[in-house]
Order: C-alpha cells, then structure tokens, then sequence
C-alpha cells in the first residue's frame, strides 16, 4: 500500500520546512533525576541538615545551580517569594559540573534559630545552566528546572490540625469536588496527605449520600502532600468525584493507623 503526501501551498510547505528545521537544531534534552523533591529539616540536631542529589542519565556534562527562596501562604496557597534570598538556609555546593552518568550530592543545612517558634519553608530549585556551543553550532537548548520543598520545625514542637472549612465546588470539568479549608494551630507544620481523611456528604434532606474513608497513600495522590505551615491555613481542593452538588460535607481527619 502506497501514501501519497498532499500537496502543499508554497507559503504551507516554507512553514512545515522551518518548523523541520528547528526541530532538527534543538539539542536533545538531558535528563536529570532529582532525589528527594520534598525534605524535612529539624532546626537543630543532626537532623538539621540533609541531602539532595542530582542524577546525570545522559552522556553529556551538565551544568547546574542550586538557589533557595523562601515560601509564604497566600490567598491559602504556597507562594515562592523570588526576590527574596532564604539567608537561614545554605546550600553547598552552590553550583557543580555533573559528568554524564554520574550523581552529584548537595548538602541543605538550616543555620537560622535552633528553637523555631513557627515552621520555616523554603523552595530549592535546581536549574540546568546553559553551556558554551561552537562557533559553527546554532541550537536551542532545553534546560532543566527542579523545585524542591524544604520545611524546617522544632523537633518538640507539635501540629494541630482540624477541618476550618468543608464545601463543594466543581471542577474544571464541571463536575462535584470537595475543597477544604484546614487550618494549623499547632508550633509546626503538617501534611495533610499523611492522614486518614473520611469524606462523608449528605444530601438537602440530610440524608447520606456518599462516605468514603481514604489512607493516606490515595489521599496524597489525589491532593498532593497537602503542606500547611503552623499558624497557617490552606485551601486544598481534593480530587474525588461526589455525586451531586448540592449537599453538605462533613470531613474527618485522623492520623495513619489510629482507629
């Protein structure tokens, strides 16, 4: 069986011969493996300090940089606040060369005060630098961006969390979900997604219309990790589908493996 191609209009066919050849001068991506994305820090101890590594996959050297910037709530949400350097955090190496193949290791240590009255978050990012091409080498390169969530709490301190608010919303697909408002009281932050969430929803007349208890491991790749800072709220919408939207909701959090 044969194929034959249409026929193009000069002004389609330069379009499809430009975009060929750009496609044929980007540099292939290098692949990096960042291990772990999400580290826990306590404020003094030997857990203050841990660290972070960067896999080079591909045979090429890979120039890389770490910087950190520091996190706050807003409107519920994490917010990386870029024009503000993370002075209570150091990152060493800075910046390394990583040869194809090999891993490079990076040490985050906090250095601010060992008895944090309030959790600390910062995001570390790992940014693939450009590197030098030939004089006779015109390509596009694609680099590489990591973020790393740092959080640093008081290792006697404690979380408090509770349900400050349940309601349904819907999706971008128009369909029901429950959006959560959790709040922390506690002296350090928490992960919601590390607890046992029970969604219960009850119709207008009150009655049940749907109850499921969810383990942690579903609950945090329906809503992420779920970070709330202490003193903090977040607005976290989760993705279950309920089946109606009209209703109340009511939501139970409880840690993993209690009854």
């Amino acid at each position: 069986m044969t194929f034959t191609l249409p026929r193009l209009s000069r002004p389609w066919a330069a379009c499809v011969i430009a975009v060929l050849l750009l496609l044929a001068l980007v540099v292939p991506v290098v692949a990096i493996n960042v291990q772990p994305v999400i580290v826990d820090l306590q404020s003094a101890g030997r857990r203050a300090s841990a660290i972070i590594s960067l896999q080079n996959t591909f045979p090429e050297t890979v120039p890389v940089e770490l910087t950190a910037h520091p996190i706050r709530i807003v409107n519920g949400e994490l917010q990386e606040i870029e024009d503000e350097e993370a002075e209570d955090l150091l990152i060493f190496p800075a910046q390394a060369t990583i040869p194809g193949g090999q891993t490079q290791a990076f040490r985050v240590q906090w250095v601010g005060e060992p008895d944090l009255k309030e959790s600390k978050h910062f995001y570390v990012t790992a940014a693939q630098l450009p590197v030098a091409l030939s004089e006779n080498q015109n390509a596009i390169q694609v680099l590489h961006r990591f973020k790393i969530l740092v959080s640093v709490g008081a290792a006697s301190a404690t979380s408090e969390l509770h349900v400050a608010e349940a309601r349904i919303d819907l999706d971008a697909n128009g369909k029901p979900r429950p959006v959560l408002t959790i709040r922390n009281d506690g002296t350090t932050y928490a992960y919601v997604g590390q607890r046992r969430m029970t969604i219960v929803q009850r119709g207008a007349g009150g009655e049940e219309v749907f109850r499921k208890t969810f383990e942690p491991d579903e609950i945090s790749q329906r809503m992420g990790m779920g970070l709330v800072p202490s003193g903090q709220s977040r607005i976290l919408p989760v993705n279950v589908e309920l089946p109606q939207a009209a209703g109340t909701l009511s939501i139970e959090l409880a840690l993993a493996g209690s009854n």
